[in-house]
């Protein structure tokens, strides 16, 4: 796919693993919030600022990877909204930087409920990858094998979990009972490279269309990368969640 929602949604659930991990190495425990803080949101706020330095580089006693560089070794999306936007792709060799930057505008959180919110900033990304990409988008079929590079500006990110709690042999453990979440970059500009030097007409076109329209590239095709980072980013944090009992994640 030729834009960064697919792949940042990976930094996001980073982030959000980051502000409410329970089970961390000695040198981050103190990051832990409670349940009976005064103010538990603000507690959130400050304790990522103080874990972020170990989580841009990855923490190995949680099999933590670092998030920038981000690297992702392959994904795959298969999906169509219409006759006009349908997008297939195999992606490799992913690597996004500049996700260190990430900027926390807002957050909220219900105990009493179990719901979370969250909006962040990335100000600006860059990202190569290997592709492998066909279907249409919009006027411009997609037909593409080869390589892609990137950069985008003011990505805005969205949030919105509600957790509950279910019982494994006497433990309680949460899980996302109902997960939110959407992206929007602001603006991009891209370069394809074809592997076959003789289908880079092809790459040229989608690369163009791309940068002449990327707003309304990237417009279009928002349901798709919407829908699938809710699947994949909820699937990944129940993950973490079942790993770790509930008293552990949100301590008295």
């Amino acid at each position: 796919m030729k834009s960064p929602q697919l792949l940042l949604l990976f930094a996001t659930v980073a982030i959000f693993e980051c502000t409410h991990a329970a089970v961390l190495p000695e040198r981050l425990q103190l990051n832990i919030c409670k349940k009976s803080e005064d103010d538990y949101q603000a507690c959130l706020l400050q304790a990522f600022e103080k874990a972020r330095p170990h989580f841009l580089n990855g923490v190995p006693e949680l099999d933590f990877p670092g998030i920038d560089p981000l690297v992702i070794n392959v994904t795959s999306v298969d999906r169509t909204l219409n006759e006009l936007i349908s997008i297939k792709a195999v992606l490799k060799n992913v690597r996004v930087t500049g996700l260190g930057g990430v900027v926390i505008n807002d957050l909220k959180v219900d105990l009493k409920n179990m719901i979370g919110e969250i909006r962040l900033t990335v100000p600006h990304c860059e990202m190569s990858m290997e592709h492998d990409v066909s279907g249409q988008l919009l006027i411009v079929p997609l037909r593409n094998k080869g390589y892609f590079r990137g950069n985008f500006s003011n990505i805005q990110m969205y949030m919105r979990a509600q957790f509950k709690k279910y019982k494994q042999a006497d433990v309680e453990y949460f899980t996302v009972d109902k997960f939110d979440t959407k992206f929007r970059v602001g603006d991009g500009v891209i370069k394809i490279i074809a592997k076959n030097p003789d289908l880079q007409f092809t790459a040229d076109l989608i690369t163009n269309f791309y940068n002449e329209n990327p707003r309304l590239v990237m417009d279009s095709i928002s349901p798709i990368y919407n829908e699938y980072s809710n699947q994949v980013i909820k699937q990944e944090i129940n993950n973490y969640l079942a790993r770790v009992p509930a008293a552990e994640f949100l301590p008295e």
